[in-house]
């Protein structure tokens, strides 16, 4: 081979090893976190992206059913800019909603802190953590040890 020849192979080498892969994209998503001394597991778990029409800004809204699909789940971050990674708190938008039941006439308990923290994000897979402080009008109680892995829809 001519070395214009080697040379153009190695660039066209070197160009596909440079490129990132975004990471694997499982085939179902993941959401686990206590609350009240309860671990749970989502059953599934996924994520949409909305433009909020209101304050002209990208919306990431991660959802999981529990326990037989009989409780809800939603995390809601609010991005400044665009989908990024970084840690985000109520203060910037970001809401944790717990229903503990679908079917019986209880409260749903809504963060009044919250802190959600998005370790790996682009258009098609978010991973992160996230805990806060819900109250349903009665009482307060912390939701921990929340960890999401989820793809975007």
């Amino acid at each position: 081979m001519k070395p214009s020849s080697l040379l153009g192979l190695l660039c066209l080498v070197l160009s596909f090893c440079a490129c990132q892969k975004d990471k694997a994209v499982p085939t179902s998503g993941s959401l686990t976190f206590a609350f009240e001394g309860t671990a749970y597991s989502a059953n599934d778990a996924s994520g949409f992206v909305t433009d909020t029409a209101v304050v002209g800004k990208k919306a990431l809204t991660i959802e999981g059913l529990t326990s037989n699909l009989s409780k809800h789940i939603a995390i809601t971050v609010i991005f400044p800019d665009t989908l990024a990674v970084g840690t985000y708190t109520q203060a910037n938008g970001t809401y944790i909603l717990w229903s503990p039941s679908l079917s019986a006439e209880v409260a749903s308990y809504l963060s009044t802190t919250a802190t959600i923290k998005i370790t790996s994000i682009n258009s098609k897979y978010a991973e992160g953590t996230f805990a806060g402080i819900l109250n349903n009008g009665e009482k307060e109680e912390p939701l921990t040890d929340g960890i999401f892995k989820v793809n975007i829809y």
